[in-house]
């Protein structure tokens, strides 16, 4: 499992955040966004930049697409817009080989009904990835779908049509209030990529993992290990945080989750040899 943080830990641009934060993990998730007038979108030498410092410290990229675009629009002018962004960062993004792409099917609405009109919102939704899929040549699971506000199993069948991955997050499982556990047994298996993050009693999210429930982030890391040992699969794990210190202490906190899971697997094997 690689692990891996944002490209904003430090207040400054992707490359002196990449430059830092090179050594210290194995994936950065660049998030790019492009709204009017202001973008943070690489530029053509930031990128072989970006490629230089993933060969010399065998680090991956995990690549979020803008969050302010809409394939679930009724719109067919704003699905336009919203696949000319995707096309846009592909082509931008392709030499940086990344791990995966980070996909919203973004609600119209936040919470638990992500549409005032849900079945139009899916059928938008299935012709964006249509679209989306047909023009590019990487595989489908090179596209992992977001958990997001809503309920999953809204669009579990789509993710299933279209054979994307999944990304968990489970920080928004946490803040909206979903079962955690079951959302692990049927998510994890399709998952590429996992955002973990703390979550406080005011709902508020993307916080360092000291501010997180321990519980919960211990029986998430436990399902997670779990599951890669029962298909070995290649994931990223992102510490979805965004400065230094809730990052250090992120970092710091899974390394110790890690040595004592490693502690408890040992004591199990040592009491079956007796």
């Amino acid at each position: 499992m690689r692990i891996g943080t944002t490209s904003y830990i430090l207040a400054d641009d992707i490359l002196p955040n990449v430059r830092y934060l090179a050594p210290l993990i194995d994936d950065i998730e660049l998030v790019l966004f492009e709204s009017e007038g202001e973008d943070n979108l690489p530029t053509k030498s930031v990128v072989r930049s970006l490629k230089t410092l993933a060969r010399e410290h065998d680090l991956t990229y995990t690549v979020h697409f803008p969050l302010d675009v809409y394939p679930g629009s009724t719109d067919k002018r704003v699905r336009q817009r919203t696949l000319d962004t995707y096309m846009k960062i592909l082509d931008l993004t392709q030499s940086l080989d990344p791990f995966a792409y980070i996909l919203h099917l973004t609600p119209d609405l936040y919470g638990v009904s992500p549409s005032h009109d849900i079945p139009a919102w899916l059928s938008s939704l299935d012709e964006s990835l249509c679209m989306l899929l047909e023009r590019t040549s990487l595989d489908s699971q090179m596209f992992c779908a977001e958990t997001l506000s809503y309920p999953f199993a809204l669009v579990k069948s789509l993710v299933d049509k279209h054979d994307l991955a999944v990304t968990l997050d489970i920080g928004h499982v946490w803040m909206m209030g979903y079962d955690a556990n079951q959302s692990c047994s049927s998510l994890l298996a399709k998952s590429r990529v996992c955002h973990l993050h703390g979550v406080d009693s005011l709902s508020e999210d993307h916080k360092s993992l000291t501010e997180g429930d321990p519980l919960l982030i211990e029986g998430f890391l436990s399902s997670l290990m779990q599951q890669q040992e029962m298909d070995g699969k290649e994931r990223v794990l992102t510490l979805e945080v965004f400065n230094q210190h809730d990052f250090l202490t992120s970092l710091s906190l899974l390394r110790e989750s890690h040595a004592m899971m490693e502690k408890r697997e040992e004591s199990k094997l040592w009491q079956q040899l007796i």
